[in-house]
C-alpha cells in the first residue's frame, strides 16, 4: 500500500467520524417521527393481501426443511 492510499483511508475514516453523529442523528429523529401504530397497520394490510391468494399450508414447512438438510448432508458425504 502507497502511502498516498493510506492518507486516502485515513481521510475518508474521518469523514466518516465527522458523518455518523449527523446521520445518527437524522435516524434518531426519523425513529421519533415514525408512527408505529400506522407502519404495523401497513404491514398487516401486506401481509393480508400475499395471503388472501395462497392457500392454507397443512404443515409448517419444518418436515421440508429437514428432508433439505438430509440431501445437503448426504451430498457432502459423497463429496
Amino acid at each position: 500500500m502507497t502511502d498516498l492510499e493510506r492518507q486516502q483511508i485515513r481521510e475518508r475514516i474521518a469523514q466518516w467520524d465527522a458523518a455518523a453523529p449527523v446521520m445518527q442523528a437524522l435516524r434518531d429523529e426519523e425513529v421519533r417521527r415514525t408512527d408505529t401504530a400506522q407502519g404495523i397497520h401497513q404491514l398487516a394490510g401486506l401481509a393480508a393481501l400475499t395471503l388472501r391468494d395462497q392457500p392454507p399450508r397443512s404443515e409448517s414447512g419444518l418436515v421440508e426443511q429437514q428432508a433439505w438438510f438430509a440431501r445437503l448432508r448426504a451430498y457432502e458425504r459423497n463429496r
